[in-house]
């Protein structure tokens, strides 16, 4: 594909269209198709800025071995726009991994961009081959299996015929040998093909199992950020639906590919039979299957059109599982079911628009094989009548073409259909797995075998990533400098949106600063590897996630090997074991998703008993007791003040009366510490501090007095 035109706006414009559009033909990731347009869109603006509007260029397209490759020439004086990228520019060609090369020829500057975005079918049977891991020897005898049946099935056909020739001739002799070959070829085949199907069956579920269990492996790698910004749907479907399709595709490409071969054994039946005939059947073919070719590719795009549609729809159904409560009890079921019909509705008709679309080329297909059929039918007439051909022969030729025409058109067209999807889906996979997109978990290689608990922050900022590249982040720490000592127990508060889980959210390695350095005992928290930071840091957040299991699975999680002790005593310090004994079914009690079937209060202590069975150094705590009461968080702040003779302790409080004995207590202020000290002394200077803590006295007296 190529584009021609000047640096004005207007042909700009369009060149940067020309370029979404191919992109979105190739690949199904809807933000690399973003991606390349703004590249385009910032390259030829660079080039018209220095070289100016009148100067000319060329685009050239093309799709190769996975690869966007775009070749921008312009005319005019030397000039290498990536010597005068923008900042955008850079960051853009860095997270889509892209390749420039530029050179200078003739007067013509050369830019040349290597976009990946998807894999080739060599590619994606080579990352399916990969999870066979552990049944590739029954895969092997899978594919000589079926080797044998393709074999068979393309005698079968000129053995028939052979039988209906000797039928029609009287050769009984021959007729009665060439009935009991057949009638072993066919035995054969049979068995041939219930050893492959039964071993491409296990293959099919050591596959999936591989497939899945690595993609959720990569899944939970992925960055907070991203998934924040993706949402569960795309998760969901990907892990399911593509994983699946992925799986089974060595199986259906062998299957399919072993029909068509069956067919290759008709057409040659009908060639011996009589070549005339064959170059008419073939010709007949040949249309219907370009058609088919077109309808295939046409099912690509709309294809990828629809799984986002359902994505979204996927995602929403999710969340309405997740906040079901929230929903009834804000009474916007109304609200919350029309967005779902929405994109139901949405979805469903994205998908009845490519089966709608797919029919038109199907009609089209049937039409003209019908024509064909009726053509077929008189041309045998004729040379039956003509005594070209015998009746025998006839009989033959048409008993091939009712088994071929219509049927090994169509088996092209699900051949081709699941070219496309299995590629579509080995892409949507391979993106979770490898793509920039869905960027990983980092963490340095540096261990430490026990650390203390100190943390310093300096000069630190942090904005959360915002989906459009374009679009300026708002920056929620803004130059931080503090220091949190080991040891002791410290408390940050402040009004909502000051920035505080953000911090801790830094100190676990959830998300990483914008700018600026977090120490960890004097270490660089980026340098420390993953067993450092999460082996030794427990968080506790306001609304834990209680999973959809036993209490006492639930605890395994943390400690598979936990004795009933070590049970019982994390329960205790966390002041739930007593509750949960008086359950009917104690610590076998199964908890409703996301702990529907607990207060807030067992939930968050729960969550800490859970973190109570890990051997950690640093314990934060997010508002994790603010559904307690007066009585039970007493006994958690004793628990906690046992702890920090040997642990260092950080509590967010939303109760200021919780912190009050805190060793420091630090303000943040729209991302900056405004004051820190003890109780004491930020009620003496801290006037923002003061009105907080006199808000909550006086909101206890009314309750009080309520």
């Amino acid at each position: 594909m190529n584009y021609r035109g000047t640096f004005s706006s207007e042909n700009i414009e369009k060149a940067i269209s020309n370029v979404y559009n191919f992109a979105d033909q190739v690949t199904p990731e809807r933000q690399t198709c973003i991606r390349v347009k703004l590249i385009m869109d910032e390259l030829l603006l660079t080039c018209r800025d220095a070289m100016g509007e009148t100067a000319a260029f060329t685009i050239t397209l093309t799709y190769r071995q996975g690869d966007i490759r775009i070749i921008l020439e312009t005319e005019g004086d030397e000039f290498d726009p990536m010597q005068n990228a923008s900042p955008l520019l850079l960051r853009l060609l860095q997270d889509t991994a892209v390749e420039s090369v530029w050179s200078r020829s003739k007067g013509i500057n050369t830019t040349k961009l290597v976009v990946p975005v998807c894999n080739t079918l060599k590619k994606n049977l080579k990352l399916s081959w990969k999870y066979t891991e552990g049944q590739r020897g029954t895969f092997v005898l899978a594919v000589l299996s079926q080797l044998v049946g393709i074999g068979l099935k393309i005698a079968i056909p000129v053995l028939s015929a052979q039988v209906i020739v000797n039928l029609e001739a009287g050769i009984f002799e021959e007729l009665l040998l060439l009935a009991a070959v057949l009638f072993v070829v066919l035995v054969v085949t049979d068995l041939a093909a219930f050893i492959s199907n039964r071993s491409y069956n296990k293959v099919y579920n050591r596959t999936l199992s591989n497939l899945e269990k690595d993609l959720v492996n990569g899944i939970l790698k992925i960055t907070n950020g991203c998934v924040d910004e993706k949402g569960a749907g795309l998760f969901i479907q990907r892990l399911t639906v593509d994983t699946n399709t992925l799986a089974i595709g060595l199986d259906t490409l062998a299957d399919l590919t072993s029909q068509i071969f069956n067919y290759l054994g008709i057409l040659a039946a009908i060639l011996l039979v009589c070549p005339p005939i064959f170059m008419i059947v073939l010709a007949l073919l040949t249309i219907q299957s370009f058609i088919e070719i077109k309808r295939a590719n046409k099912m690509k795009k709309d294809d990828r059109i629809y799984r986002e549609a359902n994505e979204s729809f996927t995602g929403f159904v999710a969340e309405m599982v997740n906040g079901s409560r929230d929903v009834k009890l804000l009474h916007n079921e109304d609200n919350f079911r029309s967005e779902l019909e929405n994109r139901i509705d949405d979805a469903n008709n994205k998908r009845m628009y490519m089966q709608n679309r797919g029919w038109k080329y199907r009609m089209a297909r049937l039409e003209i094989g019908e024509a064909g059929y009726f053509m077929f039918i008189v041309i045998l007439a004729l040379l039956t009548k003509a005594e070209q051909i015998d009746s025998a022969q006839a009989i033959i030729l048409f008993t091939y073409y009712t088994q071929l025409g219509s049927p090994a058109v169509l088996l092209l067209g699900q051949f081709l259909e699941f070219i496309k999807g299995f590629n579509l889906s080995a892409e949507r996979v391979y993106a979770l797995l490898e793509n920039t997109e869905f960027p990983k978990e980092s963490f340095g290689t540096r261990h430490l075998d026990e650390i203390k608990g100190a943390f310093r922050f300096e000069n630190v900022s942090f904005a959360y990533k915002n989906a459009n590249p374009l679009v300026r982040p708002h920056m929620v720490l803004k130059q931080l400098n503090m220091e949190i000592p080991a040891g002791q127990m410290t408390a940050i508060v402040g009004r909502s949106g000051s920035g505080k889980t953000t911090v801790f959210n830094l100190m676990s390695m959830l998300y990483k600063a914008s700018s600026g350095v977090v120490f960890l005992d004097g270490e660089n928290i980026r340098e420390l590897d993953r067993e450092t930071i999460r082996s030794n840091i427990a968080v506790v957040s306001q609304n834990p996630y209680i999973f959809h299991l036993s209490i006492r699975d639930n605890l395994k999680i943390v400690k598979p090997d936990m004795t009933e002790e070590e049970m019982h005593r994390a329960c205790r310090m966390a002041c739930i074991d007593e509750e949960i004994c008086n359950m009917e079914e104690g610590y076998d009690t199964l908890i409703g998703e996301g702990g529907a079937n607990l207060s807030g209060g067992q939930r968050q202590r729960l969550a800490i008993a859970r973190n109570f069975l890990r051997d950690f150094r640093v314990l934060l705590m997010d508002e994790a007791t603010s559904a307690l009461d007066n009585i039970t968080q007493s006994k958690i702040q004793e628990t906690l003040s046992n702890l920090r003779k040997t642990h260092t302790i950080i509590i967010i409080a939303h109760r200021l009366s919780t912190i009050l004995d805190a060793d420091k207590i630090i303000y943040l202020d729209d991302g900056k510490v405004l004051d820190e000290g003890t109780h004491q002394e930020m009620m003496q200077r801290c006037a923002p501090y003061r009105e907080l803590y006199s808000s909550e006295i006086h909101a206890m007296e009314m309750s009080d007095h309520i």
